[in-house]
């Protein structure tokens, strides 16, 4: 074979080669265009027989919630206020904080596999599986408003494509407030000193921070969401929402058994962080050291990064909590103490902070005024054990499962859109909750 035919059939079977990876190509991309248009149309299929399932039970007077997927503490207490309304209600999570993980669907190992491969594609379609199944499951979605159960499209917000889906799916959703999910720099400053935004090490970090990261978490919601809710310094960032206080604490876990505090006895104060700069840790550490060069007996037992019932336990053994003094709201915490019939000390911005500012036995004290108001107390002129009773009264009256699950059941009757018999048997429930609370001295505002 001379060479130049010898290079003619090397040519040729270059272009044979050629035109074989093309035709390879052209199946690979067009097997995974197919690949990529499956889930969408499985989704379109879920959604169809979703709508359908939440129209017939919605007929039968039966209704399924869920609440997630943000780890919070509450998250399985407000299913059980649902389960006390005779709905049929779960917690869900993907992932779990330090403080609790007593969630009733916990998928964190299949979340840890699915990032374990490294793959978003991966990850993303095991949320969309989970989102389908959710779909067909539940009637009632309650989120926080930093994410649904699909991966979110940036920091904070539910994924658009998710709040369609249950919109198309004919299904009720619900938005809640925990702080960071709301909270921009712009808003906070406008509140006033002391605030949050002051005193954050790292902006944009910890919060959403970007007023226009905001406003594209909440625009989004517009025609989708059936409430916006929000309570406390939350509701400045939240317009048009409902305020509604929906911290509910399950009460059988709290024995209030008072301490007694008698001048001259060391006071121990308890403060259980998680972020101390915005809690204002330094203030209370600085007003106690000083007491403490005085000679007064006074102590600090601080606890941070410690399950929720440690931080339990270490309220039971002191005489004073200090929540905050820099939010201008109480946290969760401060209605633990109060649970746990010990007093608060707190900064509370305005009346518009408490459920009930009259009867509200919080301890309310800016920055500059911890030093005074820890001498007072131990001078006696506090009475904290009659603190203590009043906010374990308090915390009966409004927080208690029942007295929330009341205030639920009466916002799922106001918004909702259910049927007749759906609205029927909800209000005799919270009718139910709210004579049971009245009977027992709580009650459900």
């Amino acid at each position: 074979m001379g060479r130049n035919e010898e290079r003619g059939e090397l040519n040729g079977s270059y272009i044979q080669y050629r035109r074989a990876r093309s035709f390879a190509g052209r199946g690979v991309r067009l097997f995974r265009a197919k690949k990529a248009a499956l889930m969408p149309f499985l989704l379109a299929i879920v959604v169809r027989r979703a709508r359908k399932s939440t129209e017939q039970r919605l007929a039968r007077g039966t209704v399924r919630t869920l609440w997630a997927s943000t780890p919070i503490l509450t998250l399985p207490i407000l299913a059980e206020c649902d389960r006390l309304l005779g709905l049929r209600s779960s917690s869900l999570v993907f992932n779990t904080y330090y403080i609790t993980r007593s969630f009733d669907i916990n998928l964190f190992v299949f979340e840890a596999a699915a990032r374990l491969t490294r793959s978003g594609r991966v990850l993303r379609n095991f949320r969309r599986i989970v989102l389908a199944w959710a779909l067909l499951k539940f009637d009632v979605f309650n989120y926080f408003y930093d994410r649904g159960l699909m991966i979110s499209d940036g920091r904070f917000g539910i994924h658009p494509e998710e709040l369609q889906l249950l919109l198309d799916a004919g299904k009720r959703l619900y938005t809640y407030a925990y702080g960071a999910d709301v909270r921009s720099q712009e808003i906070t400053l406008r509140l006033g000193e002391p605030n949050i935004c002051q005193a954050c090490p790292q902006p944009g970090r910890y919060c959403i921070c970007k007023t226009e990261d905001l406003n594209s978490s909440l625009k989004r919601l517009d025609g989708r969401v059936t409430a916006r809710i929000a309570m406390g310094d939350m509701v400045s960032y939240v317009p048009g929402c409902r305020d509604l206080h929906y911290w509910p604490l399950d009460l059988r876990k709290f024995n209030a058994e008072p301490l007694a505090y008698r001048p001259g006895d060391t006071l121990r104060v308890a403060h259980a962080p998680n972020h101390g700069h915005f809690k204002g840790t330094a203030l209370l550490m600085d007003a106690i050291e000083r007491l403490r060069r005085e000679g007064q007996p006074i102590e600090l037992v601080s606890v941070q990064g410690v399950p929720n019932q440690r931080v339990l336990e270490l309220f039971r053994a002191s005489h004073l909590i200090a929540d905050q003094f820099i939010a201008g709201f109480h946290g969760y915490t401060a209605l633990e103490a109060m649970a746990s019939g010990r007093p608060v000390l707190c900064f509370l911005r305005n009346d518009g902070m408490m459920i009930d500012p009259a009867t509200c036995p919080i301890i309310n004290v800016r920055p500059e005024q911890i030093y005074d108001m820890l001498k007072r107390c131990l001078e006696g002129g506090i009475d904290l054990e009659r603190l203590g009773k009043q906010g374990r009264a308090y915390i009966d009256r409004y927080y208690s499962i029942e007295a929330v699950a009341a205030r639920l059941g009466r916002m799922y009757i106001e918004t909702a859109g259910f049927s007749e018999v759906v609205n029927s048997k909800l209000q005799s429930r919270v009718d139910q909750l709210e004579r049971n609370c009245a009977a027992s001295g709580h009650v459900a505002a």
